[in-house]
């Protein structure tokens, strides 16, 4: 064995014949390689454990091991030595075999100088080929390792930033299968990662939420862009999870769709939010809705942000938004407009107005009481908005007004009854001193009569003729003869006015101050009488009046001075229904007729008048308290009412009413007798 193996080209001949070896060895050398032989495997397994081989030839058979056993070894230990076949056998099938072992030659013996030269060539530019590919295919690798370090450790800042990312977040490929996500996506599916990678909706959810999925994930990959859908889903304690979906699509370096990458929002807690903000809001607006006081929320400019139902029942035309009906109702009141206004300083200051205005609603004009506040939030900051209530006061104040006129005629009541007593004792003296001077007169009258018929005896006999003469000048002075022809008349029509006061004032005093607290045994007709008188003024000038005052009346256990208030204010009602048909009597007078009557059980009063009568509209309102027809201060609406209360509530009664369009009204009262 040669052991001269400096050269840069190393070849290990391996043949069990030595003229073989030698001749190949002449001619390598010859060309400069450094040949190195063996006469077997084993030495060859030694030499190229020893020295760096860079191309062997081996004889294909050769005792003990063959040279397919030399291959093997070399491309197991030795992958960098390059190998040539030199052998005897040219079968192609063979040769495609060796071939197929990887070698990079094959020399048929018999061999030429030239054959060994050239494939020796060409093994060693094969094997440096090679060598350079694997140089350059380890470059690569480190190369590929670096970038491949760089992008995992980009991969895991990207996934870490994900993971940090509260929102689910994934990414899918063009089929819809799961190419990752983040933590949070995670715990919303309740898998670890490794188990979603791969999946499609389909693996993850229910089949109604994976079909919505699927379908928008279909659209979303075949038309690009970006896309964004609510979801919702029902967790395993049964209540609801909400979600919002934003997802967009990837494409690859050609431009085509690869993917999309999706991001949900957990928004159960927002809808919650939401859901008892809008049951707050229709609690609140049911409340609003409800109360008996218009109500308005409004903004600095006057703008409308809210308003409940009664407001628009007092104001159908308000509109919502818009200062125009704040401009129209105010503005001419001064008391929103102005720079000074009070709902100005109401924002300025932080601090309620009031006032109470007329305002124009679907009804007429009405009073309210009006305020405003500011509205604060949770840290007791004013916002910019405030909260108005109107309150519709116009009843209130009539019925305040009507309280006060009640109490004055209750006053003047008192003071009329006062006075009925001081005048009846006057009267009375001032009558019987009338009642006196009539008797006198009559006495006086029957004297002179007596005198005159004794006169012509008297002078025919002679007698008592300066006496006669006296009487007869007094007489003729006197004008006797005509006082006793016109005293009785003057007395008569004094008396007549006498008691005609003296009934006038029987009936204020039995009106204004009946006396009793209690039920008492009552004369009906007596009650109404007594009205009649001291309503006079109310109809006389509109109305006559009948009455048919049944005689056999039985008297009637009960309040008679609330029965007084209930005949007035009928009585009074039926002079203005007059007043109005005939336009205060320009049309002639109309007629109020009273009849009472009775049964073995109950008293009834009539009372009809002649008035233009109720119309069918209102028919069923007129008992109501506060409501009247007539013209603010003409009326309150409580005669009614409180008729009804006494009648029906205080006595048991019935208090009813018959009616005509044009021709008039009955209102029947029944009482029972107990």
């Amino acid at each position: 064995m040669t052991s001269n193996i400096d050269a840069v080209n190393s070849i290990l001949i391996v043949d069990d014949d030595p003229q073989i070896c030698r001749l190949l060895s002449a001619i390598l050398e010859e060309c400069g390689y450094l040949c190195v032989t063996a006469e077997n495997v084993p030495s060859a397994r030694k030499a190229l454990r020893q020295v760096a081989i860079d191309l062997v030839l081996t004889d294909r058979d050769m005792p003990g091991e063959s040279g397919i056993d030399l291959i093997g070894f070399i491309k197991d230990q030795h992958p960098n030595t390059g190998v040539v076949m030199v052998t005897v056998i040219d079968d192609p099938r063979q040769a495609r075999e060796v071939l197929a072992l990887g070698i990079y030659g094959y020399i048929t013996k018999p061999f030429t100088h030239n054959q060994v030269l050239i494939t020796v060539e060409n093994s060693l530019r094969h094997r440096r080929l090679d060598l350079y590919n694997q140089y350059n295919t380890v470059i690569l690798a480190q190369e590929v390792a670096k970038q491949t370090e760089t992008l995992n450790e980009q991969l895991r800042f990207l996934q870490t930033l994900i993971d940090a990312i509260p929102a689910s977040v994934y990414y899918k490929d063009a089929h819809g299968r799961y190419m990752g996500c983040n933590l949070a996506f995670e715990e919303f599916v309740g898998q670890p990662r490794q188990t979603i990678i791969g999946k499609t909706a389909a693996d993850l959810y229910a089949l109604r939420l994976a079909e919505v999925l699927h379908e928008n994930d279909q659209h979303l990959l075949q038309t690009g862009g970006t896309q964004r859908y609510e979801t919702a889903i029902v967790l395993p304690d049964g209540s609801p999870q909400f979600g919002i979906l934003h997802n967009a699509t990837f494409t690859d370096s050609s431009g085509r769709i690869a993917g999309l990458v999706g991001v949900r929002l957990d928004i159960t807690e927002l809808k919650t939010t939401e859901q008892s903000l809008r049951l707050s809001e229709e609690k609140l607006r049911f409340i609003m809705n409800n109360l008996h006081v218009g109500a308005v929320m409004i903004n600095p400019h006057r703008e409308l942000i809210q308003i409940n139902r009664q407001m628009r029942r007092w104001f159908p035309d308000i509109l919502e938004e818009s200062g125009q009906w704040f401009e129209a109702e105010f503005v001419r009141k001064r008391w929103l407009l102005d720079e000074d206004s009070p709902i100005q300083e109401m924002f300025n200051t932080g601090r309620a107005k009031e006032a109470t205005v007329p305002l124009k609603t679907a009804e007429g004009e009405r009073i309210f009481k009006v305020m405003f506040s500011p509205i604060y939030d949770e840290s007791e900051k004013m916002t910019h908005a405030a909260l108005g209530l109107f309150e519709d006061v116009t009843d209130t104040l009539l019925a305040e007004r009507e309280l006060r006129q009640a109490q004055k005629l209750e006053a003047i009541g008192q003071l009329a009854a006062g006075i009925a007593h001081e005048i009846n004792t006057p009267i009375q003296y001032v009558g019987d001193n009338i009642r006196f001077i009539d008797e006198a007169f009559r006495e006086l009258a029957s004297l002179y009569a007596t005198l005159k018929d004794w006169l012509p005896t008297l002078e025919q006999e002679g007698q008592a003729s300066t006496f006669v003469q006296e009487i007869e000048k007094i007489s003729a002075r006197s004008d006797l003869d005509f006082l006793l022809e016109e005293m009785p008349g003057t007395v008569a029509q004094t008396l007549e006015g006498v008691n005609r006061v003296a009934t006038i004032v029987r009936a204020m005093r039995e009106f204004s101050h009946p006396g009793f607290e209690e039920k008492v045994l009552t004369d009906i007709n007596r009650a109404l009488e007594s009205t009649i008188t001291v309503s006079r003024n109310e109809w006389k000038y509109v109305a006559d009046m009948e009455t048919g005052l049944a005689e056999d009346l039985p008297l009637l256990l009960c309040l008679p001075g609330e029965l007084n208030q209930v005949f007035l204010n009928i009585l009074v009602n039926a002079a203005h229904a007059i007043a109005e048909a005939t336009e205060n009597g320009k049309k002639g007078k109309g007629l109020i007729r009273v009849e009472t009557g009775s049964s073995s059980d109950w008293i009834e009063i009539r009372i009809s008048d002649t008035g233009g009568g109720i119309l069918e509209s209102i028919q069923d309102r007129i008992f109501d308290p506060f409501f009247t027809t007539k013209k603010v201060g003409k009326g309150t609406g409580q005669g009614l009412a409180i008729a009804r209360n006494v009648v029906v509530d205080k006595h048991q009664g019935r208090l009813q009413f018959t009616t005509e369009a044009g021709k008039g009204t009955t209102f029947i009262v029944r009482l029972p007798l107990l």
